[in-house]
């Protein structure tokens, strides 16, 4: 156990050991500035039941005297060079993470990094990623940037991600334009005039475990139809998703919901309801109907039953599909960064940092080049056309 000031941090490494109730736990989350579905005990318990092992907890516990007042979800796995990484339970598979301070956090923050520079021999990267841009998470650590590197611990941001976000209470009429669009209109009409339409949020535990082999599937083929794997290949991610559904279910916070055409399931989507957002996750669709939209026609229930239900918002999370931009009125930011102890790790991380950069202008720039080239190909064209006429 280490201290800061009057304040104490405790590692837990036994999954028995962990001191918070589910209650406890989600009740530090809901007062804390990053509060989303991804940070609920139910995530967490979901996720280390699935994929567990072979990483090890590295749970830190932040006390005020012998109150709890945050946390650090930590663990222990191998990472890029075999580097001991610390980083967030659920990376992978969760959109947003931080951690969970919702009191004291500046000096919650200075606790928490003396510990780490105290334990530096236990591990070489702390691989911190999706931290939502509004999270003080990044400025609490550079204000003790330079202490922290007196003590060999030095900062490298590594990316940055785009989450588009749809408002639905603060801009309803944003909302009804867009889901009035003959872009959207169009796969409904299409659908309705070939048999019947339903759409609906399944709430029987029983029935959901029925429909979501139904579900994998159709992801599975979806993304074979576009030479790529879906996750639902792997079985550890089909057994995550159904101990996930039973946990979120049991909450209320699921949002699984299905388009039926003809009384078959044309589309899903294993998203979330919580904290009055809505939450884009994963969907699915027939690739046998791909051809008329219906992954556009789910969306257009989603949205539509949000403003019914009078939801804050949609959130499309991490991502910048063209497809989740167009329904945006905003993007916010995910931030990725690492801290390390030692001199080499760091320089490695540097010097990654830097071909990256070099490796995105040079991306840019030839994207612009060829976008460039074929306007003035096109111009030509047409004025070698209107010559000729």
């Amino acid at each position: 156990m280490s201290a800061a000031g009057d304040l104490s941090v405790e590692l837990i490494e036994n999954r028995s050991a962990v001191p918070l109730t589910a209650e406890q736990w989600n009740a530090l989350v809901a007062r804390n500035e990053t509060n989303t579905v991804f940070q609920t005990y139910e995530w967490f318990d979901a996720w280390w039941h699935t994929f567990g092992r072979p990483r090890n907890l590295f749970l830190l516990i932040v006390r005020d005297g012998d109150r709890i007042i945050g946390f650090a979800p930590l663990m222990r796995r191998r990472g890029t060079f075999g580097w001991r990484e610390l980083a967030f339970i659920g990376s992978g598979n969760a959109d947003y993470l931080d951690f969970v301070l919702p009191e004291q956090k500046p000096r919650a923050l200075a606790a928490i990094s003396g510990f780490l520079r105290a334990s530096w021999r236990r591990w070489d990267r702390l691989a911190l990623v999706n931290i939502p841009a509004h999270s003080s998470t990044r400025a609490g650590l550079d204000a003790g940037a330079a202490g922290a590197r007196r003590d060999g611990l030095h900062f490298v941001d590594e990316a940055r991600v785009i989450c588009p976000t749809l408002a639905l209470s603060a801009n309803p009429e944003f909302a009804q334009k867009l889901i009035r669009k003959y872009s959207l209109r169009r796969p409904l009409n299409w659908f309705s005039k070939h048999g019947r339409l339903k759409f609906r949020h399944v709430k029987d535990p029983r029935e959901i475990e029925v429909l979501l082999p139904s579900f994998y599937e159709q992801h599975r083929r979806r993304w074979k139809a576009l030479g790529k794997r879906s996750q639902f290949t792997q079985m550890m991610q089909m057994r995550f998703y159904g101990s996930l559904a039973t946990r979120m279910a049991q909450r209320g916070w699921l949002q699984f919901s299905v388009v039926e055409f003809n009384d078959e399931p044309l589309a899903f989507h294993f998203g979330f309801d919580y904290s009055d957002c809505l939450t884009w996750y994963k969907p699915s669709f027939d690739v046998r109907f791909a051809e008329h939209s219906p992954g556009l026609l789910l969306t257009r229930y989603l949205i539509e039953d949000g403003l019914r239900r009078g939801r804050r918002e949609f959130d499309f999370t991490v991502g910048d599909e063209s497809f989740k931009k167009r329904f945006a009125t905003s993007e916010r930011l995910n931030l990725n960064f690492g801290a390390y102890h030692g001199r080499v790790g760091y320089g490695i991380a540097r010097a990654v940092g830097g071909m990256r950069d070099v490796a995105g202008r040079t991306q840019r720039f030839v994207r612009n080049l060829l976008a460039t080239q074929a306007a003035t190909s096109v111009a030509a064209a047409a004025s070698t056309s209107s010559e000729m006429s």
